[in-house]
């Protein structure tokens, strides 16, 4: 799906390149990179970024800092970010957690993984398929129905909202769905996956501001900025 513009590479001559190998469908594959990064001028260093959870992200956070010789630079924006998920959390740890199933891909179902089921955690529901740090992976229809979510999010990996709701139809159109306790009371949601979910990084914290908002609009409605989510109906 991605290939490396190298002379252009060549030109710009980078010293530092950020890559990850938590999955070589996001981006090109991390051997493919630290391979031509040695045929680079200098050779450039190469920095492997890969978490699994939130911790994981702020880490990474000082990693590049320190990389890009800013170390400095890192400790205020991770205490930013961890002051926006100590706030979400200390109320969500005071309600109710309904059932949430987060969806990856729609066709075939794919559930959340890595930071996706810590997220709702924080956000104050409880995720039926996903388990947290583990690998996104394909779930089986019936799973899903025996699950019956009181909320589902569809966040398509690498989709915007735009293209994501092309693909509802899919999940409109297979046995049991009209059924589900999410459908019923009008509580699916689509997100920009692109944006929000698929990449880890520091917009994460914005991506549990949305889960809270979808999850318990009577307590967040209004607190945070509107970032696209679309209620299907």
């Amino acid at each position: 799906m991605y290939t490396l513009d190298e002379k252009l590479l060549h030109e710009l001559r980078p010293e530092l390149i950020l890559t990850q190998r938590l999955c070589d469908v996001c981006a090109p594959a991390y051997g493919s990179v630290q391979a031509f990064a040695q045929t680079l001028p200098g050779p450039p260093r190469v920095v492997n970024l890969e978490p699994h959870c939130l911790e994981d992200v702020f880490a990474n956070i000082a990693q590049v800092a320190d990389a890009m010789g800013r170390p400095e630079r890192a400790g205020p924006v991770i205490a930013q970010l961890k002051e926006r998920v100590r706030i979400v959390a200390e109320v969500s740890s005071r309600l109710d957690h309904p059932t949430v199933l987060l969806l990856e891909w729609a066709d075939p179902p794919y559930c959340s993984g890595h930071w996706g089921p810590e997220l709702v955690s924080l956000a104050g529901g409880g995720e039926v398929l996903g388990r947290p740090g583990e690998d996104s992976v394909r779930v089986e229809w019936d799973h899903v129905l025996r699950a019956d979510p009181e909320v589902i999010v569809l966040a398509c990996c690498g989709h915007g909202v735009e293209r994501t709701l092309r693909d509802v139809p899919l999940l409109q159109a297979r046995p049991g769905w009209q059924t589900q306790r999410a459908v019923r009371t009008g509580r699916v949601h689509v997100c920009d996956g692109s944006a929000y979910f698929s990449r880890p990084g520091p917009r994460l914290v914005d991506t549990l501001e949305i889960l809270a908002g979808i999850i318990h609009p009577e307590v967040w409605a209004g607190r945070f900025p509107d970032r696209g989510v679309v209620r299907v109906r």
